[in-house]
């Protein structure tokens, strides 16, 4: 079986060097880039199976790489920062940041919420199944793990489209917070609501007319989300 390959880009050397043995030790082959600009020139489908980065990178700052690397790639990112709010959270994740660690950190935290990120991704590959759901205008490719908007493919992260798909099994009904956090990211995150609630936003953003004003996701205030089906095709 390939052995999975991380990428680091982190601006402390101490701090690169301990991240560095951690993933090792864990399994990984690691290469150390020296910036975003280097992985942005490189990026491609089979340059890594995730990344971890610095809030803030020897040559970017790091949510300025994350958008910008979110316009053609869908790579898992686990951003490292000083301290909570320091680039903020709730930035990071609306940035397109997969998760969010802060120093100090224990190894076990460490490989406890890269490992929920990547099983995020197996489960999203393994579920994947042939065929197509239709869900008013929109067209959700479990083959293609892609959504198709009025005819036009929309570009969502691994744990958008999971979010996504699993609305779409149990339409017009409404799926409590704690449900969805624990089975689209794990059940360390069922009492991290902020998570769920960029995440509806970035989905928002990209599959409605009008985020502000949406008819496919739907809040149930103080209980969770609804993908609406019954809307006009």
């Amino acid at each position: 079986m390939r052995r999975l390959k991380a990428v680091l880009a982190i601006q402390a050397p101490e701090s690169l060097r301990l991240l560095r043995a951690n993933l090792r030790a864990g399994g990984y082959d690691v290469e150390t880039a020296q910036g975003g600009r280097e992985i942005l020139s490189n990026i491609n489908e089979n340059y890594s199976d995730l990344l971890v980065i610095g809030e803030a990178l020897p040559d970017m700052d790091g949510l300025e790489f994350v958008n910008t690397l979110r316009l053609s790639s869908n790579i898992p990112i686990v951003m490292m920062a000083k301290e909570e709010g320091s680039a903020g959270v709730v930035a990071a994740l609306n940035a397109g940041v997969d998760d969010f660690l802060c120093y100090p950190y224990s190894t076990d935290e460490f490989f406890a919420r890269v490992g929920a990120v990547m099983r995020r991704i197996g489960r999203e590959i393994y579920r994947a199944e042939d065929g197509k759901k239709r869900i008013g205008s929109l067209i959700i490719d479990m083959s293609q793990r892609q959504v198709i908007v009025k005819g036009k493919a929309a570009s969502l992260t691994p744990t958008e489209f999971k979010l996504l798909v699993y609305l779409a099994e149990r339409p017009d009904q409404v799926i409590s917070h704690e449900e969805l956090l624990i089975h689209v990211w794990g059940a360390e995150y069922a009492d991290y609501v902020h998570y769920l609630r960029v995440g509806i936003g970035r989905l928002r953003q990209k599959i409605e007319k009008d985020p502000a004003s949406p008819i496919y996701l739907v809040t149930c205030s103080g209980v969770g989300y609804m993908l609406q089906d019954n809307v006009n095709r």
